[in-house]
């Protein structure tokens, strides 16, 4: 005699009918969901997703999900993705010592862009008036944190746990348990990868990270939209670098004169004639590509081209970097892959601890300009190079345009 199906069963295949209703609104969504191993499990009350170096797994309490209407089942699982895609998985709440304002930012960001209903009473932005829209998960922890006890509420529905406030008596409900974000024994590196790879693979099948998501990713996002993007090739580079380094870096790079050096000529007269400092003869032009979310494909691929043409009169050393550095390497040809597709921050790649073991003859940035540059300048020429639409991020460094444009 056959047997009915088993409560887990009819949970698990109302969370896949979820993923499939979601595929033609949110086909990258729901390719990040069909990546996800599904796990049932009480104990998260929830639901709750976890990353590990074999993919990332989503938890789910069946009674939970038996209970939610078809569009606020979809819109528990769009909440889930972003906090893949913004990178919170990658957040230690270890490191948070304030629980109430890293949960309370957490949620806020993530639900600033689901727009599928919730379950009733979910933490969302309208609540803070005093936090900005498009705002960083980190930002938004330090604001939060500076809030009085007075002014909290208490937050409920994390791991049976309430982390109490004192607002009244008012209280904001989070849908998932953050509890289960660290499930330890993997490598770290080995979790970035894999959860880079799940992503960059949805982001290909589904054609590409939808452009407000990747909005998102560049303001609030501290982590990857799409880490692996693929370049088609084959774009032409449209600057005379020759002619732009000899205007613009030229002057800068040439041997200077020191007093602390002999003079060739006059070795005796050091500290009176000055010496000829020059470039080591293993110096290099350090290309920093940003791959944060502004950058969209056809940008990559222009600024694909533009190496390529630089790389004619230069050593190129190419550096990758949205708001961490991925990668550095020596050009050589075209581009395949460039790592990235999260939030933007030159601090990391201008780094001077950074950029000295690459021996820099001068530093260009190919960027748009939008995120936050160092306070003081790294010790070698520094040069903005800007898309279309960009701006300098700094008042130091000279300034080449794409467009050809000065």
């Amino acid at each position: 005699m056959r047997t009915g199906c088993s409560s887990d069963q009819i949970a698990e295949g109302a969370v896949r009918v979820a993923i499939v209703r979601l595929a033609a609104a949110y086909p990258f969504h729901a390719r990040v969901l069909e990546k996800f191993r599904l796990v049932p499990s009480p104990a998260v009350e929830t639901m709750g997703v976890a990353a590990t170096a074999g993919g990332v797994l989503l938890f789910y309490n069946p009674e939970f999900v038996r209970g939610l209407t078809a569009d606020v089942r979809g819109g528990v699982l769009l909440h889930e993705v972003h906090h893949v895609v913004l990178g919170h998985l990658g957040l230690d709440p270890a490191d948070f010592p304030d629980q109430w304002a890293f949960i309370v930012a957490c949620e806020v960001s993530v639900n600033e862009f689901v727009t599928l209903p919730l379950p009733d009473g979910v933490i969302r932005l309208e609540q803070f008036p005093d936090l900005p829209p498009m705002e960083s998960t980190l930002d938004r922890y330090r604001r939060l944190a500076r809030v009085a006890p007075k002014a909290r509420f208490t937050i409920s529905g994390v791991g049976g746990m309430a982390h109490p406030g004192a607002a009244g008596g008012s209280s904001g409900n989070v849908i998932d348990n953050h509890s289960v974000w660290k499930t330890g024994g993997d490598d770290a590196d080995a979790v970035r990868e894999a959860v880079a790879a799940l992503l960059n693979e949805a982001a290909v099948e589904a054609g590409g990270v939808p452009s407000e998501l990747q909005a998102a990713v560049k303001a609030i996002g501290r982590g990857t939209a799409s880490p692996g993007h693929i370049l088609a090739g084959g774009a032409d580079g449209t600057l005379d670098w020759r002619r732009l380094l000899r205007r613009y870096i030229g002057r800068l790079t040439r041997p200077q004169g020191s007093y602390s050096r002999p003079p060739r000529r006059f070795p005796r007269l050091i500290g009176v004639v000055p010496g000829r400092l020059r470039r080591p003869r293993d110096s290099a032009v350090v290309a920093i590509l940003d791959t944060s979310g502004s950058i969209d494909e056809p940008i990559i691929e222009a600024i694909d081209g533009e190496l390529q043409r630089l790389a004619r009169t230069r050593e190129v050393v190419v550096v990758e970097a949205d708001c961490e550095v991925h990668r550095t390497y020596r050009y050589a040809g075209r581009l395949e892959r460039v790592h990235g597709r999260g939030g933007t921050d030159f601090c990391p790649a201008l780094d001077r601890r950074f950029l000295a073991p690459l021996k820099p003859e001068v530093v260009i940035y190919f960027t748009d300009g939008f995120g936050p540059a160092p306070e003081v300048p790294p010790p070698w020429p520094l040069v903005w190079c800007l898309v279309p639409g960009g701006e300098p991020p700094a008042e130091y460094g000279r300034v080449i345009r794409m467009d050809g444009s000065e």
